[in-house]
């Protein structure tokens, strides 16, 4: 038994006939963007500038869908922009100048939170009090320190002078 094939699906070209038609995005250096369909095959299809009679052919597989415009113009797809140069037709490159890179990284801006090291957060005393009521105070305890100090030889020797 032998497997039965599909249908083989018309191109979108197949229905335009001798109607002319434009492409959309047009293909850079081969304005006027006016065109008919001269002939093709499974592979590529060859077209008329209308105005001009330059010959073009295009591979199938940049050939879009077709409609129409709002003026019943034909618009033809194309899937990618292309470029006709040097008597050939192919895919158009942006030519992108790539520019020199700063010797000095900029600076990194703090979109997310950096990782926190694992373990408590360090801990960090702060003082609540001024400098100089801070001075005072350590004046007056070391005065107080000294006293008591004084008062104990003072009382040592008295206990040793009654023996």
């Amino acid at each position: 038994m032998r497997p039965m094939s599909a249908p083989l699906v018309p191109s979108p070209l197949d229905y335009i006939g001798p109607r002319r038609f434009a492409f959309y995005p047009p293909i850079k250096n081969a304005e006027p963007n006016e065109w008919l369909l001269a002939t093709g095959s499974w592979a590529e299809v060859q077209v008329v500038n209308a105005q001009t009679g330059a010959k073009v052919w295009i591979p199938r597989r940049y050939i879009g869908a077709v409609g129409d415009s709002h003026d019943g113009f034909l618009i033809v797809g194309l899937t990618k922009e292309l470029e006709y140069r040097a008597g050939a037709l192919g895919p158009r490159f942006k030519r992108v100048i790539e520019m020199p890179r700063d010797i000095e990284p900029q600076p990194k801006l703090r979109m997310e939170a950096e990782p926190r090291p694992p373990g408590p957060a360090p801990v960090i005393g702060i003082r609540m009090e001024n400098r100089a009521d801070s001075s005072v105070i350590r004046a007056l305890l070391t005065l107080a320190v000294a006293a008591v100090i004084i008062a104990l030889i003072a009382a040592v020797l008295a206990v040793f002078r009654r023996f």
